[in-house]
């Protein structure tokens, strides 16, 4: 008798009290003659989609929209005018909650039967914009049973994406031989249903909140199709930038690791990347400025009370002396980033500058900058460092992971580098050294004017004859290798669970967004196929008699 494959076994029902995936042979009545019958699977691995920061749609309290990407018109139009002040009370971390009605396509013919529709399993929480694409693709890549069915049974000669990928490379740098897809591993993965389910969080509020509610959300899944007698036991990630610190901290710090058969990581800045710095001091520039903040005060007043976004700043491990100051020889951290960048209150290259703290406040105004400033110490070290730290080195026994590693078109801070900047051609100090200013200068502007990538800083060397230095930094193009937001630096990471990684040629926030991701694409896809075959030691195998 044959299955759906072509391969021979028993009718009887199993151990487990359920008849073979795929269908019965018909008893002949003629020579030759043969009919299968197809049965759809009834066991089912859930695939969990976790975005990246700015990724998960946000409502207020009262359920209106606050951050909702559908489209690009409608995203500037919400927030392209919107000034600091508007910015920090909008996206408040206690006051916002994660917004189901973002946009979705239209389900598949047969996708609502199987999984029940695509706004209940969390589609609509994600911004279309990032992932309008790639989430109907991917379903349709998992979820392509009927088709395969159909070539079989009609003997056209074609093939799934899934069968497509039988032996093909996708010169993954790490584990590619053993990554690649055998006739074996595609034909087990027909025997089991992949709904694609989406996790958003409130990406302004600490990961480790967010990964407590992954924590409700993927015992909740897997309960529920146990409800509809559709047997399941334990999930697949896939993560997108910051979805992996989540899904990290679920899986080696919630105890989550053996409810999860695997996970895949897209771009994700597991070191942390110096764009988090240049971010703050600079706001986003382009067009993505206009919506994200395209000057200092406008990302300041958002994330000097936002942990989720500030635990993607460089950690430790990340290395020494990334930011790099005309002036100081051998850069900044020497020893510790959080000590002596992000703690650092005066000098005029530290992270957060207090001035922005609180744009509501019109005037300087002593009692409000250092309420302002203490709260965000106590978010870098109760939230971030605490969190960046616990994280370090710790992956799921079963990882995949794909990252960014084109200089010429994504070119990244790998390094931070401010630049002497002489407006005109007057040099106000008379060559003399400046690297007291360097270091020790605090920030001269008087009329707040420069906010995004230039800074002036000043410092007195005779109080007495009130002789003072001043000079002006600007920040350098970005000139390594990355994907445009994290560099190669702040990606790649090795580790015991590590089965393979692949770089490429991709773009941060549309790392899985268009045709110029395929290989990313498919890199997750053929991982998720890989990862099923962990199935063979739950309680989803299958025990031939």
């Amino acid at each position: 008798m044959n299955d759906a494959l072509g391969n021979n076994f028993s009718s009887k029902v199993n151990d487990d009290n359920e008849f073979h995936y795929y269908g019965l042979e018909q008893v002949e009545k003629q020579k030759n003659a043969k009919a299968i019958i197809y049965k759809s699977p009834t066991r089912v691995i859930p695939v969990l989609f976790l975005p990246g920061v700015m990724g998960t749609n946000l409502m207020d309290g009262s359920g209106k929209s606050v951050w909702r990407l559908n489209n690009t018109l409608s995203t500037f139009g919400d927030w392209g005018f919107r000034g600091a002040e508007k910015r920090k009370r909008l996206l408040d971390p206690h006051k916002t909650f994660v917004d189901p009605n973002g946009s979705i396509d239209l389900e598949f013919y047969n996708e609502v039967g199987q999984f029940s529709t695509r706004r209940s399993r969390g589609w609509g929480e994600i911004g279309y914009m990032s992932y309008g694409e790639f989430l109907p693709w991917l379903q349709k890549s998992l979820n392509d049973n009927s088709t395969m069915e159909n070539n079989r049974k009609s003997k056209n000669g074609k093939r799934t994406l899934r069968e497509k990928l039988i032996d093909i490379s996708l010169n993954a740098e790490f584990g590619e031989g053993n990554s690649t897809l055998t006739e074996d591993d595609v034909e087990h993965s027909y025997k089991y249903l992949f709904p694609l389910e989406v996790v958003g969080y409130n990406w302004l509020q600490s990961n480790d909140l967010s990964a407590n509610i992954l924590k409700e959300k993927i015992k909740t899944i897997v309960d529920g199709y146990n409800s509809r007698n559709m047997l399941c036991d334990k999930v697949i990630l896939v993560t997108h930038s910051m979805g992996g610190f989540v899904a990290r901290h679920y899986s080696e710090l919630l105890n989550g690791s053996d409810n999860i058969l695997g996970v895949v990581h897209g771009v994700m800045p597991t070191l942390g990347s110096p764009m988090a710095y240049k971010r703050m001091k600079a706001g986003e520039s382009g067009g993505a400025g206009l919506v994200i903040g395209s000057d200092g005060a406008q990302m300041t007043s958002v994330l000097a009370q936002s942990p989720g976004p500030l635990q993607l700043l460089p950690s430790k491990r990340y290395g020494m002396g990334w930011l790099q100051i005309e002036g100081i020889s051998d850069g900044l951290p020497v020893t510790d980033p959080f000590e002596e960048i992000y703690k650092e209150r005066n000098a005029w290259w530290c992270l957060c500058e207090d001035r922005f703290i609180n744009p509501e406040i019109g005037k300087v105004d002593k009692i409000a900058l250092d309420s302002g400033w203490d709260k965000y110490l106590y978010i870098i070290e109760k939230n971030v460092q605490t969190f960046i730290e616990n994280l370090d080195g710790k992956f799921h026994k079963n990882t995949y992971a794909f990252y960014g590693n084109d200089g010429d078109k994504y070119p990244s801070f790998g390094k931070l580098n401010w630049k002497g900047y002489i407006p005109g051609y007057y040099d106000r100090n008379h060559n003399q050294n400046t690297s007291d200013v360097a270091y020790s200068g605090i920030i001269y502007d008087p009329h707040n004017s420069e906010t995004s990538n230039i800074r002036t800083a000043y410092f007195v060397s005779n109080p007495d004859s009130m002789q003072w230095k001043k000079k002006s930094y600007i920040i350098s193009a970005p000139s390594g290798s990355g994907d445009g937001t994290v560099p190669v630096e702040g990606a790649k990471f090795t580790s015991n669970g590590l089965k393979a990684m692949l770089g490429v040629g991709v773009d941060h926030e549309g790392a899985f967004k268009n045709s110029d991701t395929e290989n990313a694409r498919l890199f997750t896809l053929r991982a998720i196929i890989k990862i099923s075959q962990e199935v063979n030691n739950t309680k989803l195998a299958y025990h031939n008699d």
